[in-house]
C-alpha cells in the first residue's frame, strides 16, 4: 500500500484531526498546516479539524491557525505534525495526547517520532508533499487551499531557486493552480515593502559584518524594530539581506524576540549548516535552517562555529 494510502485510511478513521507544526511558523509551515487542513475539511465535511500554533502576522494572507484553548481537546484526536523534524520544536507540546501521531516531513529524520511518519527529503517542501498526498488521493483541491499551499512551496523552495526541485515539483504546482486562485495576486502580496521596512533593510546592510572566512550576519536588534516600528513577528523577513552578495558563503541573521531571546536564521550558498542548527537546538534544510538562542555572547559562538564549518569544507 503506498504511503499515500495509508495516509488517507488513517484520516478516514477518526472523527477529530488536529494539525500542529513547529514553533516561530515560515510560509511551508503555514502552507503544509493550512493546506491539509482546508484539503481534509473540503473532502471530509463531517470532521472536526483544528489547526493550532502561533500566528504570525507577516503571513496573514496566507490564513489563520486556530486559537489553543485546552489540551483535553487532544483526546481521541489523530494528530498530523507537519514540516517539524524533532518533537523539541512541535508549537504545541500536547501532540502526544491524541489517539493516533503522523509525521509529514521533509527534513532529515535525524529525530523519528509518531505512529505512522512520512519522511522524504526528496520534496521541496512539506507543502510540496501534501499537495502531492492530495492529488494521488484524488482529493477536491479548493483555490483557497492551492493558494496556501503554493505559497508554501514558493517560499521553501526560494522561488524554485533551490535544489530539490523535480518534474513532481511543477506537476503539483500546475494541478494547484488549476483551481484557480490568483497567483499574480499572491506573488504580488509576498513581495509588497514598506518604506520603514526598506530603510531597516539599508541600516543592516550597513552594519553587516563578514568574517576573514566569508560568514556574514547581522543584528536586529530590540533598538532598531522600535525605531522602525515593527512588530516581532516580522523579523522573519530578513533571513536573505545577504544572499548572492560576493564574498559571502554562509549568512546569519539574529533577531531579537518579543521574549527577550533571538532568532537565528541560519542560510548558505551549498555548504549545509543544519548541523550547526541542531546543535543549536534547532533544525532545518541543508542550506536553510534556523533556531533560538538566549544572547548574544551565543551569537557570536554560532559566528565561529560557522567560521570552522567553512575551514572544514575548504
Amino acid at each position: 500500500m503506498t504511503i499515500y494510502k495509508q495516509i488517507k485510511e488513517v484520516i478516514e478513521k477518526y472523527d477529530k484531526i488536529i494539525i500542529l507544526r513547529h514553533i516561530v511558523p515560515d510560509g511551508d509551515a503555514y502552507g503544509s498546516q493550512l493546506g491539509l487542513k482546508e484539503l481534509i475539511k473540503t473532502n471530509y465535511p463531517n470532521k472536526e479539524v483544528y489547526a493550532f500554533g502561533e500566528e504570525i502576522g507577516y503571513l496573514k494572507h496566507a490564513g489563520t491557525p486556530d486559537v489553543f484553548t485546552d489540551e483535553a481537546i487532544f483526546k481521541d484526536a489523530l494528530v498530523i505534525v507537519t514540516d517539524c523534524g524533532n518533537v523539541e520544536r512541535i508549537d504545541n507540546q500536547n501532540y502526544d495526547k491524541g489517539a493516533f501521531l503522523l509525521k509529514i516531513d521533509h527534513h532529515p529524520d535525524a529525530t523519528p517520532y509518531g505512529d505512522l511518519s512520512w519522511v522524504d527529503v526528496n520534496y521541496t517542501s512539506a507543502s510540496e508533499m501534501v499537495g502531492d498526498l492530495a492529488v494521488n488521493n484524488n482529493w477536491e483541491i479548493t483555490p483557497v487551499a492551492a493558494r496556501v499551499i503554493y505559497h508554501g512551496i514558493c517560499t521553501d523552495s526560494g522561488r524554485f531557486l533551490f535544489g530539490g526541485i523535480t518534474p513532481r515539483t511543477f506537476e503539483v504546482c500546475a494541478r494547484l493552480i488549476e483551481t484557480g486562485f490568483d497567483v499574480f495576486e499572491m506573488y504580488k502580496t509576498m513581495y509588497k515593502r514598506s518604506f520603514p521596512v526598506l530603510a531597516l533593510q539599508s541600516e543592516l546592510i550597513a552594519s553587516a559584518k563578514v568574517t576573514d572566512h566569508k560568514v556574514g550576519y547581522v543584528i536586529l536588534t530590540d533598538e532598531l524594530m522600535k525605531k522602525y516600528n515593527l512588530s516581532y513577528d516580522e523579523n522573519g523577513k530578513f533571513s536573505n539581506l545577504l544572499k548572492d552578495i560576493e564574498g559571502i558563503d554562509i549568512w546569519i541573521t539574529f533577531s531579537i524576540r518579543e521574549d527577550g531571546k533571538w532568532r537565528v536564521e541560519f542560510r548558505s550558498n551549498g555548504i549545509a549548516v543544519n548541523e550547526l542548527a541542531v546543535k543549536w537546538g534547532g533544525g532545518g534544510h541543508k542550506m536553510a535552517a534556523g533556531a533560538i538562542i538566549n544572547n548574544l555572547d551565543e551569537a557570536m559562538q554560532i559566528v565561529e562555529d560557522a567560521n570552522q564549518i567553512i575551514i572544514d569544507n575548504e
